[in-house]
């Protein structure tokens, strides 16, 4: 990039890294702990059943991006300025000094869910279950601030290895610049920003899969072993059977996606040559980061909403809206409420969002680059960089596609700003659009079908001639009337 880097300037730059992680930390606590508002709100979503949970839940994943995309962008900026893109380098690596403290934290969210699942499964005091809710909440949080580190720094590498693999077809003789009006690379950039989707799909699609592999065991254990449901009793669950489904799932469901993020670049490399390979990675590190961070807190406060009102936050609430779940004692049976089944419902659909696709994005941002800087002299070694493509398309024929679009975009730039329309301009734009709507509308009315006389209300009017069933006379009258 030309930038010299000072002392100083290399200094700020891993300051920049490590300051703006920390902010990424604290804005992922603010979205993800049931002790700020935006999680209570998903949680209260949660009185009028699973969907407004998924749509609040969603929303605020959307919403979580805003933050640490500005901060990402800052500092891309801030260091690029500073020391080119060895600033970049420099503020990924001062993002990553923390490594030892995110992997405490991220740790921590396994152990109190595991030790969780041991104090219900020995049926331990319910007390002591309600204290390892509350351990595994604040694990949620650590592990989505964890994964807000992670993301950041796999934004900040792409980038930085985005610029290696450009530095590195430079270094061979070949002026590569990143040009978005070249319709190679902007056809990149939307197969680029295309791949994190793709990739989601597939692992959360492989994730429903084993998910209904287990589930159809399980109730084949149950329908050849009623005694499984009796408590403690001594016949035992085949656990073995479970743990190989779920363990050839996770190796075998990978194959495609770890197909996909190496393929990509060198297909696209091969193929379409240098150009598209730039588009690809700029598209992947642009789409990749938002959805990376939109899915791991997305799922976060769906689970931690869940932890909130399983803690008796909304009793209150449960026991006014569904006096069913208050037992003689007056205690209520959160558990049993639809209240906290909808919470359940968004907590099952956060998971492979949180624990599979959101982290498993870092790596098809990194993995893209570093496999790109690998084959870059590959890539150059086919026609000069431009691919199979241009054994087809010669220089000449894209240069002069390259030009023209170049030429009308400058030629738009000058066109000069019309005077805003005359009173009789308005009243013929007017009145084409009553026009066009009478037609459209006078169409659509000859050439629907003709409209059927309404029909009596037939359910009412058999319920009405069920014995022993009582009607409103109001009801009944109305059916009369209709008749």
């Amino acid at each position: 990039s030309g930038a010299c880097a000072t002392p100083t300037g290399a200094f700020a730059c891993v300051a920049f890294g490590l300051w703006g992680g920390c902010a990424i930390g604290f804005i992922t606590e603010y979205y993800t702990s049931f002790s700020y508002t935006p999680v209570q709100e998903v949680a209260n979503a949660c009185r009028t059943g699973a969907a407004t949970n998924i749509i609040f839940g969603l929303a605020l994943g959307y919403k979580s991006v805003v933050l640490p995309v500005f901060i990402l962008a800052g500092i891309i900026f801030g260091s690029h300025r500073l020391a080119g893109m060895y600033g970049i380098s420099l503020a990924a690596l001062g993002m990553l000094a923390t490594l030892a403290t995110c992997l405490s934290i991220d740790v921590y969210g396994p152990v109190c869910d595991n030790a969780g699942g041991i104090a219900e499964m020995c049926e331990l005091h319910p007390s002591v279950r309600e204290k390892t809710d509350a351990l595994d909440a604040a694990g949620n949080t650590t592990a989505a601030i964890g994964k807000g580190f992670a993301i950041g720094s796999a934004c900040l590498v792409g980038v930085a290895l985005f610029g290696a693999f450009v530095t590195r077809l430079n270094d061979t003789g070949a002026k590569v610049t990143v040009d978005l009006l070249d319709p190679l690379t902007f056809a990149g950039l939307l197969v680029g920003s295309m791949l994190p989707y793709w990739f989601s799909a597939m692992t959360m699609k492989s994730v429903g899969k084993a998910a209904n592999e287990m589930v159809i065991e399980i109730k084949r254990q149950f329908d050849a072993n009623p005694n499984l449901l009796i408590p403690n009793h001594p016949d035992r669950p085949d656990y073995d059977t479970c743990i190989k489904i779920s363990t050839d799932a996770s190796l075998q469901e990978m194959i495609a996606p770890g197909a996909l993020v190496m393929l990509s670049p060198v297909l696209c490399g091969v193929c379409f040559g240098t150009r598209c390979v730039t588009g690809l990675l700029a598209g992947g590190i642009a789409s990749g980061i938002q959805m990376a961070i939109s899915s791991s807190n997305t799922g976060g406060a769906w689970d931690n909403a869940k932890k909130y009102i399983s803690k008796g936050a909304m009793d209150e609430l449960i026991g006014q809206l569904e006096p069913e779940t208050v037992d003689g004692t007056g205690k209520v049976q959160t558990k049993k409420s639809q209240i906290f089944k909808a919470a359940v419902t968004g907590d099952t659909v956060g998971d492979p969002l949180k624990d599979t696709s959101g982290p498993a994005l870092n790596i098809l941002m990194k993995l893209m680059a570093i496999i790109s800087v690998v084959f870059a002299p590959l890539f150059l070694a086919i026609k000069d960089g431009d691919g199979l493509l241009g054994f087809v398309v010669h220089d000449k024929d894209v240069a002069a596609a390259h030009d023209a679009v170049v030429a009308a975009t400058r030629r738009l730039a000058q066109v000069p700003v019309a005077s805003p329309a005359g009173g009789g301009e308005l009243v013929a734009m007017a009145f084409g659009l009553v026009v066009g709507v009478g037609g459209v509308l006078a169409v659509q009315r000859a050439t629907a079908p003709p409209r059927a006389k309404a029909a009596k209300p037939a359910l009412v009017c058999r319920a009405a001639k069920v014995e022993g069933t009582p009607v409103e006379p109001r009801l009944l009258a109305h059916t009369a009337s209709l008749a």
